[in-house]
């Protein structure tokens, strides 16, 4: 009887979300306020990944590009699981500080990578915060 062995799957990307807090309460870090638009009033965007079926080391990076395209932020390679161990699932997240300028207004564009390969991108639109006042004008019609 021949002997079948199983070998390693990919990792499985369960999600990349951009996000505004992360909770840490849990066994696995999970994204909260997620979504794609953010303004000059939030401190920071946050680009959370979830991947399942971890078998190796692994490196995780990100790239932060401005509107323009000029990279503005690279985490550098972070190793992930260095004791080779079989994980069932991780989490990971890099914070991008907004820095409040004049000109942090536009699409902005995250980029993924696992072990140097490109895995995913997220684009997001930043804003500078406007507040809006609203009033209305009570007028008063006097009759004699």
């Amino acid at each position: 009887m021949k002997m079948k062995y199983l070998l390693p799957s990919e990792n499985i990307i369960e999600g990349i979300y951009l996000c505004k807090k992360i909770d840490e309460s849990g066994e696995l870090l999970k994204p909260l306020e997620i979504q794609s638009e953010f303004t000059s009033e939030d401190d920071c965007v946050i680009c959370f990944i979830w991947l399942k079926n971890i078998y190796e080391k692994i490196a995780l990076r990100w790239k932060w590009y401005s509107p323009e395209g000029n990279m503005v932020k690279d985490t550098g390679n972070i190793i992930v699981n260095q004791d080779r161990k079989y994980l069932e699932a991780i989490t990971a997240y890099d914070k991008f500080k907004i820095i409040h300028e004049d000109n942090i207004e536009g699409q902005w564009m995250v980029a993924i990578f696992i072990d140097d390969k490109f895995i995913g991108r997220k684009t997001f639109q930043l804003r500078k915060k406007v507040i809006v006042i609203s009033f209305s004008m009570l007028s008063r019609i006097m009759s004699r």
